[in-house]
């Protein structure tokens, strides 16, 4: 393992990206993303996520040069087409869209279609609310989970995030998928050859399997049974609500040549219409943090650190990326 400043890591994200074939713009926005990713914990979707975006630039997955189409589709409606790029992309060239929506109408909505991998979903509350703003984030993606027992995937992992700003310290994020797991844990347990808990995944014949192997040809399984699988349903209707592809007719993100066109959704809130709101609710995260002793690292992150500790292989082969492209 290696301790790296988050600036450094960064900077080398984006010359991957850069000799991968990516834009200034996107690479800038991915990288910094993606270190985010890195700082707050979320490590699936940080680095070890990156290779999917550098074998998509090569491959065509990612339109190099997206540019995003953004326009108010009503008063407190932002509607943006991805146009096949980055979804991270879309949501920078909204955003002060969005925001004016928002401060105008006090709540406001912002839809992404037609992009990649939506990456750290987090990333998207916590921008907004750092800007003051409650933000709740939904994201579909390639189907890969299973749904009311089905034995094929169905949706995506479809993940729910949302963001509660506190002035003076790093907003309070929670980001989680509906599946019991992340389709990339599967991935990294298969390459070790490590077994997978139960109740993560079937296996290709649609029995419940722990062989991890066996779980990437076969489908993952919601969190808590029916009850997440109902919550990954309300997260697709979301985000795919303004033409997004829904996960069944959605390319996969890690082959191919095809986009998978997939869907973000963002509702905002600005707590200011309602006097007093944001500190009435930074003093309720401080009880609950003080006086009832809960311990989430969404309430004990206060700011980011300014180092990360990363795998050596995985930055060996970044550095090999830097070098020789995304191959």
């Amino acid at each position: 393992m290696t301790t790296i400043r988050s600036e450094e890591l960064a900077a080398l994200c984006e010359r991957a990206l850069l000799a991968a074939g990516a834009d200034g713009q996107a690479a800038q926005v991915l990288a910094s993303a993606t270190v985010e990713a890195e700082l707050v914990g979320n490590r699936a979707v940080g680095v070890a996520h990156l290779f999917d975006y550098l074998d998509g630039y090569r491959t065509g997955r990612i339109v190099a040069d997206a540019q995003p189409a953004v326009r108010r589709a009503a008063g407190a409606v932002v509607d943006v087409d991805a146009r096949n790029g980055l979804a991270q992309v879309a949501f920078e060239d909204a955003l002060e869209e969005l925001l004016q929506a928002t401060r105008e109408s006090g709540i406001a909505a912002l839809w992404i279609r037609g992009s990649y991998t939506c990456g750290e979903l987090g990333y998207y509350p916590r921008r907004l609310a750092g800007q003051g703003i409650v933000a709740l984030a939904s994201a579909n993606s390639p189907s890969l989970m299973s749904l009311g027992g089905a034995p094929k995937p169905i949706l995506g992992t479809n993940p729910l995030a949302y963001g509660i700003p506190r002035p003076g310290k790093l907003p309070v994020v929670i980001d989680q998928a509906s599946s019991s797991t992340a389709f990339v844990n599967i991935r990294r347990a298969a390459e070790a050859g490590d077994p997978i808990p139960a109740g993560w995944a079937l296996g290709p014949d649609g029995q419940p399997t722990q062989d991890a192997e066996q779980a990437l040809h076969g489908t993952l399984l919601p969190f808590g049974g029916h009850r997440g699988g109902n919550i990954a349903l309300l997260v697709e209707i979301l985000a795919t609500l303004s033409g997004a592809n829904f996960s069944m007719d959605a390319a996969p993100f890690d082959h191919g040549a095809t986009s998978p066109g997939i869907g973000v959704f963002l509702l905002c809130i600005d707590p200011g219409i309602f006097s007093g709101s944001v500190e009435r609710l930074t003093k309720q995260l401080e009880t609950l943090q003080g006086e009832h002793q809960v311990r989430l690292p969404a309430l004990e992150n206060t700011k980011l650190p300014e180092e990360v500790t990363i795998d050596d292989g995985l930055l060996d082969r970044l550095r090999a990326a830097e070098a020789h492209g995304a191959k």
